[in-house]
């Protein structure tokens, strides 16, 4: 089951190599922060690539992982941007996408709004959707068809390590989520977390972004780009291949 479709990142993202290694995640952020501590990049590049595993499911395959880090423009201030964002795909037997959508919705009605009241009801041109406390859900219209966008804001507790020893801190964190069918056989989760909360619309049209350039090609060519290797994470067997970058 060949996995066919093509995106384009926002240009600040910058790809990880090899997400399944510290030290491809040292190397982009050595490129990103040049005059970080060695030690201190070592130590985040360690607690990125576990947290990959955190945002897939054990049938997933690993497409692309990205991340960038900045500073952005808030109420007069420059705050710190950071957002790393995954693309994966994931088996599925629908025919029909819309329908499939359809399901998606409402599975992610249900595990983010159960017991929930006072939903307010969204309706935009390429979308319809609700919105609630912490989250926000969108059934979307896009280019190359159907798709369902969340939003949800979380507080989460991340395990560190120092020379001091290792602690736990809690942190909030907003994780976006477009799941896109395709054609047939499976869906295309991209995955955008960033602990910058207050940059939530920032990175929502990012995400919107990626939405936005894709596109699903039936007629992939011979020796197109193959599925990146994840080795360590949760993937399906036999890898398929999965073009993608700047050919939306």
């Amino acid at each position: 089951m060949p996995y066919a479709f093509r995106y384009r990142l926002p240009e600040e993202f910058v790809a990880v190599r090899e997400p399944a290694t510290t030290e491809s995640w040292s190397a982009v952020l050595a490129e990103i922060m040049p005059g970080a501590i060695p030690s201190e990049l070592a130590r985040a590049a360690d607690s990125m690539r576990r947290s990959v595993p955190l945002f897939m499911e054990s049938h997933d395959t690993l497409v692309d992982v990205a991340l960038c880090m900045g500073a952005e423009r808030v109420r007069g201030q420059d705050m710190l941007s950071y957002g790393l964002v995954m693309v994966s795909a994931r088996p599925s037997d629908h025919d029909d996408r819309l329908l499939a959508a359809e399901g998606m919705y409402r599975a992610k009605e249900r595990q983010l709004f159960a017991g929930e009241a006072d939903l307010e009801e969204l309706d935009f041109p390429l979308g319809k959707g609700l919105r609630g406390r912490q989250d926000t859900l969108l059934a979307s219209k896009l280019p190359s068809g159907p798709g369902v966008m969340s939003a949800s804001l979380r507080s989460v507790t991340l395990r560190t390590t120092s020379d001091a020893g290792a602690d736990t801190q809690r942190i909030p964190m907003a994780v976006l989520q477009l799941i896109i069918p395709a054609p047939h056989d499976y869906c295309v989760y991209v995955t955008v977390s960033t602990p910058s909360v207050y940059l939530l619309d920032s990175y929502s049209e990012r995400l919107a972004h990626i939405g936005r350039t894709f596109s699903f090609d039936p007629s992939t060519p011979e020796g197109a780009p193959p599925v990146k290797e994840a080795s360590g994470f949760p993937r399906a067997a036999a890898a398929p291949a999965a073009p993608h970058g700047d050919g939306a």
